[in-house]
């Protein structure tokens, strides 16, 4: 297939079943009006609770996983208001009706009362997903988990805040928002004293893992909102291993495989639309000259006495009793506390119909798929709001979802909002700063840990002992000190550092929007890097990537770690209307796939390897899609988008089919020649099987082709000691491009292509055991489900799609 002869499946090959879905729902009678579609799936299911009995077989809500099918049918649920259901009335002016799905809808009296019935449903659906939330939050996982969870706790009292400086960012945010957090933590208390009554009821997790069941606090629900805006939008850096491979493959390969800015990138933010620059005042002089500067000065300091992964936070403070934490090669620093609050790449696009005065939206943020999901959905109306949509369980705000007027949607913003300081020491406890000798914030933390009683997979280590650690925590003017090295320490400063609640102002002003005005206004108000896609009832639509964005010295490399001793401070923040954004583009229509903003930014010290790219990034399949949908769009064809970009190798469609074919003529010998013919020949999809459940064989040929390819440019630019520049695609991409496959597709020749492909022959030929490539099928790929709590995780077949998934069309 030509690369010009690419077509969408999903528009002109559409399964007629679905797209008679699509066109045959129909909607209950009281759906908002200008919400004229509005659909969704929330894997495995919207409820958490597992019952006493239930924990030996990870059974209770008829709601823990009636939502699959759906997902792996590629079709979706009512998501419009007023869904009918059996209701209950826990207090006066609160009714909390449940559709069919076990989704709450809260009406309510008073808004304070509408908070309160979120509170007391998700008490009855997530109870012990708060419990996770709340000890991830203040550090105490491993005193019910077991010490496999001590990185975790580690990294939460390290990195983020006491609960006196949690009380603090509180008392900042405005007092109507406090009275809805309090609200809520009085729906959940509420809930927990109804089951002092009903013991039975109690989630099984806290009997089979001997936990009191405690009351919440408004600090324990804070803590919720703060790791979510700290780690979902983005992660940590990659600054120290930065530094550990410059030094190890030189300057040249390394500004090859990270460069400061990708060539080709794809946008989305279009050049005509603005460039949106991450750095303005610094010229490309002033690069060049700081990746110099940086270079010499990292020879004076101790890089690779750090050890381990050097994006990943290591020992606390001066104890280290708590053992080094890492990282699998792919994941974002922090990785372990994920476990808990996930992280990952999402998907989104909006679509203007100016004929109809209509737009359309959908997103499918992808972070991975556990039982319960970091999602819930609930529905609140009250004399101030309505409004539907997801939230982590625990927030008083829908953080994605629709009102009556507007609809939108997240991804992940992955901008480098961080950086890494080295702070020269004069002891184990003092550091230099101006010429001047200043003390750390120390404080000693005890971590208790205990033996489960009860093996929850996926959660305890049945192997596990009890007992307690003491680690000394230590903070510099720049943040928390993540690692140490002979005479220094490396302490992290976040642009977001004290404001995190901030993004709850703003959230509850997105809820509260009627127009795409109001949500511009909204974006104004967050903290963190959540790019969000909106369109409104007059059929408007528009981008934001908002947060807090440093502005970097200018004479320093932002890849990698800075002197903490005064030379290299930020100079402010980028100002709001800098940030890129664009709103009624004139192509009528915009789409992220957590690709970079805008033309001008920049890749920071590539907190995800994978958006380095370049124009072989995944957003380019949705980008065709889309631009093709804005032609003559309608909300069907918005929607088939997702049958093609959640079951395609997103780069193949794209690879350089001219290359492949003279590289088979390159490759000489068979198989070789038949592994690109075959290669050739396939259409990109990973999902249809044969008879024996099997995918065509050119999955793992291109899989492997890929990895044989980047080995080949690698070699030339470094060898092994590159490989974390090249990074893996994310675990919600099995089929996306890593930064260095991606150099390599660009950059290698027909003569590496075939050399790449007489490789992938061999390797294929021994792993199934023929030389013929059209045995080389290998099973249907599964998603790897996780559990946070007792519940059962069911079977989800792969594909590269949102853990939550909404279709709206608002006009």
């Amino acid at each position: 297939m030509a690369k010009g002869d690419f077509r969408m499946r999903g528009l002109a090959g559409l399964a007629p079943a679905l797209l008679a879905c699509t066109l045959g729902l129909s909607f209950a009678p009281g759906a908002a009006a200008n919400a004229i579609e509005a659909e969704a799936v929330l894997p495995p299911g919207n409820s958490g609770y597992v019952s006493i009995p239930g924990v030996a077989t990870g059974t209770g809500s008829p709601h823990l996983s009636d939502q699959n099918q759906l997902f792996i049918d590629f079709q979706l649920r009512p998501f419009g208001f007023d869904q009918p259901g059996a209701s209950e009335t826990p207090k006066p002016g609160v009714t909390i009706s449940r559709d069919t799905y076990g989704v709450p809808r809260v009406d309510a009296n008073t808004d304070t009362n509408a908070w309160w019935g979120v509170g007391y449903a998700a008490g009855e659906d997530r109870l012990f997903q708060l419990e996770l939330f709340k000890r991830a939050g203040n550090g105490t996982l491993a005193e019910i988990l077991g010490s496999g969870y001590l990185d975790d706790d580690l990294i939460a009292r390290r990195d983020y805040y006491t609960d006196a400086e949690m009380q603090k960012m509180i008392n900042k945010i405005p007092a109507k928002l406090v009275a809805r957090l309090d609200a809520y933590r009085d729906g959940i208390n509420a809930y927990i004293g109804y089951l002092g009554t009903h013991p039975l009821e109690i989630p099984g997790e806290f009997i089979a893992l001997n936990v009191p069941v405690k009351e919440m606090t408004t600090i324990d629900l804070a803590r919720t909102g703060v790791l979510l805006a700290r780690t979902v939008p983005s992660g940590d850096g990659n600054e120290l291993e930065n530094a550990q491979v410059l030094s190890e493959i030189g300057r040249k390969n390394f500004d090859f495989l990270h460069p400061v800015r990708t060539k080709g990138r794809i946008s989305t933010v279009k050049a005509r639309e603005g460039r949106f620059k991450a750095q303005p005042g610094r010229t490309r002089k002033q690069e060049k000259l700081g990746f110099k500067r940086t270079t010499r000065w990292l020879k004076s300091i101790d890089v690779a006495g750090a050890g381990g992964n050097g994006s990943t936070p290591q020992r606390a403070g001066t104890s280290g009793q708590i053992k080094e934490i890492t990282t699998e090669e792919g994941e974002e620093p922090g990785a372990d506390l994920q476990r808990i609050i996930p992280h990952g790449g999402s998907f989104m696009w909006a679509i203007s119909d100016d004929r109809r005065g209509r737009g359309y939206l959908f997103n499918g943020p992808q972070l991975g798929f556990s039982i319960p999901e970091l999602f819930y959905e609930f529905e609140l109306h009250s004399p101030s709001q309505d409004v539907r949509g997801v939230s982590a369980a625990g927030l008083p705000v829908v953080g994605i979802g629709h009102n009556d007027k507007v609809a939108w949607g997240f991804t992940s913003g992955l901008s480098d909002e961080d950086d890494l300081y080295a702070e020269k020491l004069v002891d184990a406890e003092t550091y230099m700063y101006k010429g001047e000798a200043k003390a750390m914030k120390c404080r000693n933390e005890t971590f208790d840990y205990n033996a489960p009683p009860t093996d929850l997979p996926g959660l305890t280590d049945p192997s596990d002992i009890s007992g307690s650690v003491t680690e000394r925590i230590c903070r510099t003017r720049h943040g928390p000190v993540q690692a140490r090295g002979d005479g220094v320490a490396y302490a992290r400063r976040y642009a977001i550092w004290n404001r995190e609640l901030q993004t709850v102002v703003g959230l509850s002003k997105l809820n509260d929007a009627k127009n795409i005005d109001d949500v511009d206004k909204a974006m104004d108000r967050v903290t963190w890097n959540e790019n969000v896609i909106a369109t409104d009832s007059q059929g408007r639509i528009g981008y934001w990537h908002p947060g807090l964005h440093q502005l970097r010295p200018r004479k320093w490399d932002e890849r990698l770690p800075y002197p903490g001793a005064g030379s290299a401070e930020w100079r402010g923040f980028l100002p709001k209307d800098k940030r890129p954004q664009v709103i009624d583009p004139k192509r009528d229509w915009v789409a992220n796939w957590n690709n970079p903003p805008s033309r001008g930014w920049t890749n920071g010290d590539g907190p995800a390897r994978e958006r380095l790219a370049g124009n072989l990034h995944r957003i380019r399949l949705i980008d065709k899609l889309a631009s093709r949908v804005a032609r003559r769009p309608s909300y069907a064809k918005s929607r088939a988008i997702e049958l093609t970009s959640g079951s395609t190798a997103q780069q193949f469609p794209f690879v350089n089919r001219k290359r492949l074919r003279h590289a088979r003529k390159k490759a000489g010998k068979e198989p070789a020649r038949r592994t690109i013919a075959k290669l050739l020949r396939w259409d990109g999809d990973y999902t249809k099987t044969n008879g024996d459940g099997n995918v065509h064989p050119g999955v793992a040929i291109w899989e492997e082709f890929k990895d044989q390819l980047e080995t080949l440019m690698l070699s030339h630019h470094g060898g092994d000691a590159a490989r974390p520049l090249a990074g893996e695609p994310g675990s919600s991409h099995q089929f996306d491009i890593s930064n260095g496959e991606a150099i390599a597709l660009r950059e290698q020749r027909a003569r590496s292509y075939a050399r790449a492909a007489k490789r992938t022959a061999e390797v294929l030929s021994e792993r199934f055991g023929s030389r013929k490539p059209v045995a080389w099928r290998e099973p249907r790929r599964l998603y790897d489900v996780g559990a946070q709590g007792a519940g059962s995780a069911p079977e989800l077949p792969f594909f590269d799609r949102g853990t939550w998934s909404q279709s709206l069309a608002m006009g």
